[in-house]
């Protein structure tokens, strides 16, 4: 927003922009209240998981502050939803209210140089927009510092640093546990030592505990100023495209015109549907049927970390009749069909299906499905440090391929991949009663049996023979 003082301040203006900035505040709880079908089937089911007593799923969260593609796997595995669903649970950091490319700081401070040249009513009314504004600004910030849920028990001692928007934003972006560990430690001991320091009289113990909250800060800012960021002086074009992807990140599947709607009257004005379009194919928004996506950056934070993820949940490691390994994922809807896209391109091998129909009323299914020995054993190297629910059958598969591609002639070949198929078989079903007994009965398991079968693992035999020592 430009203003120019002449002989009488635009009041009217002002008291518009006053509700531009409402406005955006209210855009970001509309865009909040998307993710709240996926947040409400998390919460009914978090009220009887194993690891979650409390109803209270916040207060969980809370208390969760190691490396944050663990605690989405915590989510994932126990909700047997996938990790796209367990993130958003994850609180978004709001979006900057910016009016006509200034944000509230900049506004205010002009604001208040127009007010030092005005009288009565004028004065007054431009006081309380400022008012207003400062109050919003106030919000954003309380908003802001609680979107990083791990930092929520230790606020008080963290707002004791003075900070600003964009240390919130790299707190927001720490996703290492030791990091965070470091900065509630910190906060623990600025909190400590600061409530200590007012039940003290001035003094050698009043002065000591003054310098531990002193170099408390003083670390806090180190730790805060070496993570890298990017530059909050951004171009007008650079900040439409932050808001763009930032809107596209908390509601994926929405049309150009749509994500223009959501834009600040501000940002609407300098762009139009068809710049947005050509934006997000220039950060690799991946579109279907006139929907975009955005979903690289969910992939590409630890590529196999997140495979492993949505085989544990939403995937299958399993062998065919002909004792031919399969590992496979599956998703619905247009949201899985691009996050299948993205992520085809990104493992350079599997064979996608897309829009497979699977009963007559349910939505369209899609596979990424691996046949080749070579493109298996490649991912399971990688995914099965991070498996947690089928890493018995991960590690299975891997046997059997190494049976298969180089001791496939020795007596004790087939035999053993037979053992490892009913094995597989067994880990898959086990937990499963109804489903269980017909997979059991179909393919001759009998459980107590086959778990025995473990024993019999070929792993050693082969690396023995491969060093030459029998």
């Amino acid at each position: 927003m430009v203003l120019i003082f002449k002989e009488e301040l635009d009041v009217e203006q002002l008291e518009q922009d006053v509700q531009e900035i409402k406005r955006v505040k209210d855009q970001q709880d509309a865009l909040e209240d998307t993710v709240t079908p996926v947040k409400q089937k998390i919460k009914e089911q978090f009220g009887n998981d194993k690891i979650l007593a409390s109803e209270d799923i916040n207060k969980w969260l809370n208390t969760q502050y190691g490396n944050e593609v663990d605690i989405l796997k915590d989510i994932s595995k126990n909700l047997s939803i996938n990790l796209t669903e367990a993130s958003t649970y994850i609180t978004p950091m709001p979006v900057e209210p910016i009016v006509s490319d200034k944000n509230i700081p900049d506004l205010v401070k002009e604001l208040r140089g127009i007010r030092r040249k005005l009288k009565g009513d004028a004065r007054d009314k431009i006081s309380k927009g400022i008012d207003h504004l400062i109050s919003a600004y106030e919000a954003y910030l309380q908003k802001s510092l609680d979107s990083v849920y791990w930092l929520r028990p230790y606020q008080s001692g963290f707002k004791r640093l003075g900070y600003n928007p964009s240390q919130i934003q790299k707190l927001y972006n720490i996703k290492s546990g030791e990091t965070r560990a470091n900065i509630i430690e910190l906060c623990c001991k600025m909190w400590e030592s600061d409530l200590e320091k007012k039940t003290l009289d001035y003094g050698t113990q009043y002065s000591n505990n003054h310098n531990i909250l002193l170099e408390g800060k003083k670390e806090l800012r180190k730790i805060l100023k070496d993570i890298p960021h990017q530059s909050i002086r951004l171009t007008k074009r650079e900040m439409v495209e932050k808001s763009v992807k930032e809107i596209l990140i908390n509601t994926q599947g929405l049309s150009s015109n749509e994500i223009h709607s959501r834009l600040s009257k501000g940002h609407s004005k300098i762009s139009t549907p068809q710049s947005i379009s050509k934006m997000l194919m220039r950060v690799g928004a991946t579109k279907v049927d006139d929907e975009y996506y955005l979903v690289k950056h969910l992939i590409k934070k630890d590529l196999y970390s997140y495979v492993a993820g949505f085989i544990d949940s939403d995937g299958y490691i399993t062998m065919d009749a002909s004792l031919a390994p399969r590992v496979g994922l599956i998703a619905t809807g247009k949201r899985g069909k691009a996050f299948f896209q993205e992520l085809e391109g990104e493992l350079k091998c599997g064979r996608l299906h897309l829009d497979q129909k699977v009963g007559e009323n349910s939505r369209s299914q899609h596979r990424l499905n691996f046949y080749s020995q070579d493109d298996i054993g490649a991912i399971l190297e990688k995914c099965i440090p991070h498996l947690r629910m089928k890493k018995a059958q991960g590690k299975l598969l891997q046997e059997a391929i190494r049976i298969k591609k180089t001791y496939k002639k020795e007596e004790w070949s087939k035999p053993r991949l037979k053992e490892i198929f009913k094995l597989i078989k067994y880990e898959n079903w086990k937990d499963s009663r109804g489903q269980g007994a017909r997979e059991f009965e179909k393919h001759d398991i009998d459980p107590e049996v086959v778990v025995k079968y473990h024993d019999n693992c070929k792993m050693k035999l082969m690396d023995s023979l491969d060093s030459g020592v029998e």
